[in-house]
C-alpha cells in the first residue's frame, strides 16, 4: 500500500485533531536537550507551534507537501520560524546537527515493514549529534489491538464553517499490518451530507521486543521506556510505548 495520502486532508486536518496531551512532555525533553531539536511528521505543526513558542530551535519534517504549506502558512501568521524539510522518515539525509529527534503521535506506526523501519532508525540516527537522543512514540499492540475488529466507530463531530465535519473509522487486521478506512462526512447547518471523503490509512503494530532489537541493531542505547506521558513506567496495559533512545557518544 502507497503512503497516506495527508496532502488530500491538509486543509481538514486541524478541524478534528485537536490532541494536545503530549505537549509538556515535549516541551520539557525539548528544552533538556540544550541543542537543535528534529520534529519528524510535523504535519500541520501541532506539536511544532508550542515547541517553537517556548523557545526551542526546531526543524520540521514531513512527507506530505501540503501539510507542510498550512505549517508554513501558520509559521508567517505568527512570525516563527522553523525549517521545513519534505521528506519521508525512512529516506531522511540531513546533517548531523540535532542534539534530539522526536517522532511524535505514534507515527512510527505509519512505517510499515521492518527494512523500512531500520532504514528509519539509521536515518535518524545520522542526524543526531553523538550523545544526542530520539524519542519515538507508538501504541501499546497489547492495549490497542482490542480495536481491531472491523467495527465503525466514531472519531468525533467537529464544528466546520457553517456545518459539522463527522470523522469516523474502521479498522482489520492487525498481525500485524492494520489496514484502516478513514470516512469524513461533512454536513450542513440543516442536518443535510453535503460531502463524503474516504482515506486509506495503513500502520503496523510493533512489539516491545522487536522495537528494542531494531533500536539496538542501528546502534542506539535504550535510555527509558516509558508507559504514558507523565513518565510513569511502562507496564502491560499501558496505553502507549515512549521510548527515549541515545546515540552512544563518540
Amino acid at each position: 500500500m502507497p503512503p497516506i495520502e495527508y496532502d488530500r486532508i491538509a486543509g481538514i486536518y486541524d478541524l478534528y485533531v485537536t490532541a494536545d496531551y503530549d505537549v509538556p512532555f515535549f516541551i520539557a525533553e525539548g528544552r533538556a536537550a540544550r541543542g537543535p531539536v528534529l520534529e519528524l511528521t510535523a504535519g500541520t505543526g501541532r506539536l511544532s507551534l508550542p515547541l517553537i513558542e517556548a523557545g526551542i530551535e526546531l526543524a520540521c519534517v514531513d512527507a506530505s507537501r501540503g501539510m507542510l504549506d498550512v505549517l508554513a502558512r501558520k509559521l508567517q501568521q505568527r512570525g516563527l520560524h522553523a525549517d521545513l524539510h519534505r521528506a519521508d522518515v525512512s529516506e531522511l539525509s540531513l546533517p548531523a546537527r540535532f542534539a534530539l529527534a522526536i517522532l511524535p503521535f505514534q507515527s512510527f506506526m505509519e512505517i510499515v515493514g521492518e527494512d523500512k523501519q531500520r532504514k528509519a532508525l539509521a536515518r535518524v540516527s545520522d542526524c543526531l549529534v553523538p550523545g544526542g537522543r530520539f524519542v519515538c512514540t507508538m501504541h501499546n499492540p497489547a492495549v490497542r489491538r482490542a480495536q481491531v475488529d472491523g467495527v465503525l466507530r466514531l472519531v468525533g463531530r467537529f464544528p466546520s464553517g457553517d456545518g459539522t465535519l463527522v470523522v469516523s473509522g474502521v479498522e482489520q487486521g492487525g498481525c500485524p499490518v492494520v489496514s484502516r478506512l478513514q470516512f469524513f462526512e461533512f454536513f450542513g447547518p440543516d442536518g443535510r451530507l453535503r460531502e463524503k471523503q474516504v482515506l486509506p490509512m495503513e500502520f503496523a503494530f510493533v512489539e516491545k521486543e522487536a522495537f528494542e532489537r531494531l533500536a539496538r541493531d542501528a546502534g542506539f542505547r535504550i535510555v527509558a521506556l516509558y508507559g504514558d506521558y507523565d513518565r510513569g513506567p511502562f507496564a502491560e496495559r499501558s496505553p502507549v510505548m515512549i521510548w527515549v533512545l541515545e546515540k552512544p557518544a563518540a
